[in-house]
């Protein structure tokens, strides 16, 4: 990359980070939000933690991921929905399975590895006969939704072992 647009770049970077932590934080929810001035959570909050917005053990990181796992709107059990609020989209969504992985994977950044190892344990055992994943389940019956197989939730599964493997 060249480097004569790396002053250019550090300044858009740092307007982003501002505009994220003063736009998209939610002091009531103590979180991160799903977009700018809302009070509404998205599971793919947790992506904050795996991509290192911040270290995983930031107060703002550990807070926004207990906030989607007490979001009651969008967890049943080990599965989560991605989100809840309008996305200007007809009909209705499954449990969202990356979702289920992303916090296994944030979880085990924070250092809290026995809760992610037995939300992996729980989630593993909703693999089909031959260990595939949808995209999404059934919040009822279990029954897959969506994309089948779905590559990117492998890809998840694989990210969130990983990261409960090392130490």
């Amino acid at each position: 990359m060249p480097a004569r647009h790396l002053s250019r770049w550090r300044r858009e970077a740092a307007a982003i980070r501002e505009f994220g932590e003063t736009e998209c934080w939610s002091a009531r929810k103590q979180s991160y939000v799903r977009f700018a001035g809302s009070e509404e959570l998205d599971a793919s909050l947790l992506m904050l933690a795996i991509d290192r917005y911040h270290d995983p053990r930031h107060p703002r990181i550990v807070s926004t991921v207990d906030a989607v796992e007490r979001e009651r709107e969008l967890g049943r059990g080990p599965l989560l929905y991605r989100y809840m609020g309008a996305d200007g989209l007809s009909g209705g969504e499954g449990l969202f399975m990356c979702c289920s992985f992303w916090l296994v994977e944030a979880l085990a950044l924070m250092g809290r590895r026995e809760e992610a190892a037995r939300m992996l344990d729980e989630v593993l055992a909703l693999a089909n006969d031959v260990g595939l994943y949808a995209e999404e389940i059934d919040p009822e019956s279990r029954d897959f939704l969506g994309n089948f197989p779905q590559a990117l939730v492998h890809l998840a599964l694989i990210s969130a072992a990983v990261a409960l493997a090392q130490r």
